[in-house]
């Protein structure tokens, strides 16, 4: 067999493509292949088991002539252990991808890149999506967050929402089922050997629970309110007299004036505000209905707003946190002033005003119930009608919020 001479770091630089690939030899079963494209590429031949084989060493010139050699050098030691380099090699990559896979692939990193997603596309709305994410925080995640999706088990799952059910919060431990299985139903139709960014080998999705035997049977939670006008009147003027925070007073103010959800009255934003049209227009991705919502702004709205933007102007937020003016007051300072103000849980709480104005509006109003509902951001009618645009009824929702303005001024004063 003729002697090989060792290749030269000029000639592999100066080597061209050819019409064909060809291989320029260094000895030892190496070589450099060169193909017709112009790649120059590391190999290894050697034999195992009395079976040709060949490995990959990498691209020149990212891998040298000199690093090809030791590379040589290291994988024919290999070899002579009786060590296939190249199923080694694919053993380690298999492993890698698993470790990958392993700390990447979390319930808790899924679980939050699958929702912002939703909440990008307009899935859910940010309201849905904070409560979702804080919900899984506060308990899921203390239980499954760093396992791997594929780990979770059934048990798992009856251990977070007997925990949360425990407490009392079982209208909260409901949905927070229903948020871990609707995240294990998205991510099973996901899964795809075949893509890396979606290969989550998760092999069986933890059984459906009987949610009866485990929180028990419940009936609908009603927000306490008030609806006499003796106790509004009360109500009213302890907010009016409130000596807290002004964006705490303000926002229960416009609460009651347009009972809208106390989350949309903290995130509101002065560019929702459209005081030409006396319009305060909420976005889709802040309503629970997933569509943007108009609310008319009465006379003693508009005078409110100019109240409130001789304070926080400089904000984005009609409601700006006491601690920055470039954050929204906080979830729990609405319901923490009326209980200064001295009302219990039992007896009112923020959102107790949409049940307010409810109640009110179908009793004493003229007003129908399409009207009334649908400004409570209510699906009234079949799909069709539910669907049919974001004005509907404008014209007598400005009458109702106007009525209603008027209604609550007559008892104050």
């Amino acid at each position: 067999m003729a002697r090989v001479i060792p290749l030269t770091a000029t000639q592999i630089k100066q080597a061209k493509a050819q019409s064909k690939d060809y291989k320029m030899s260094d000895g030892g079963g190496l070589y450099l292949l060169v193909t017709k494209a112009g790649g120059k590429h590391w190999k290894l031949k050697y034999r195992i088991d009395g079976k040709e084989k060949k490995l990959s060493l990498g691209a020149y010139p990212d891998i040298t002539l000199q690093r090809a050699r030791e590379l040589r050098e290291t994988n024919r030691k290999i070899i002579a252990d009786g060590i296939d380099p190249a199923a080694k090699k694919q053993q380690k990559k298999i492993q890698t991808k698993q470790e990958f896979q392993r700390t990447k692939f979390t319930f808790k990193f899924l679980a939050e890149q699958l929702h912002e997603e939703r909440l990008k596309s307009g899935d859910i709305s940010e309201v849905h999506y904070n409560r979702i994410i804080t919900a899984f925080k506060n308990d899921a995640y203390p239980v499954i967050g760093d396992k791997h999706i594929s780990e979770v088990t059934t048990n798992n799952i009856k251990t977070i929402i007997t925990t949360v059910a425990d407490r009392g919060a079982v209208e909260s431990a409901k949905k927070l089922y229903y948020a871990i299985s609707k995240t294990f139903k998205t991510l099973i139709t996901r899964d795809n050997p075949n893509n890396p960014e979606t290969d989550y080998q998760i092999t069986n999705q933890p059984a459906q629970l009987d949610l009866s035997d485990l929180v028990g049977n419940t009936k609908k939670k009603h927000y306490p309110t008030i609806t006499d006008k003796a106790g509004i009147k009360n109500l009213l003027t302890s907010i009016k007299e409130y000596s807290g925070e002004l964006s705490t007073k303000y926002a229960l103010l416009l609460l009651a004036y347009t009972f809208v959800r106390p989350s949309n009255a903290r995130l509101a934003l002065w560019s929702e505000i459209d005081i030409k049209a006396r319009q305060w227009v909420i976005p889709a991705k802040k309503m629970k209905t997933k569509d943007e919502f108009i609310v008319p702004l009465s006379d003693t709205v508009m005078d409110l707003i100019e109240e409130i933007r001789q304070y926080s102007s400089d904000s984005p937020y009609l409601f700006p946190s006491t601690k920055s003016k470039t954050t929204p007051l906080s979830d729990g300072a609405l319901l923490g002033a009326v209980r200064r103000m001295g009302y219990t849980t039992e007896e009112f709480t923020p959102h107790g005003f949409r049940a307010m104005f409810s109640t009110i509006a179908h009793e004493k109003s003229p007003f129908g119930f399409e009207i009334i509902e649908t400004q409570l951001a209510h699906s009234v009618g079949n799909s069709v009608s539910q669907a049919y645009n974001r004005a509907k009824y404008l014209n007598e929702r400005h009458e109702l919020m106007q009525w209603w303005s008027n209604y609550l001024d007559e008892i104050i004063n």
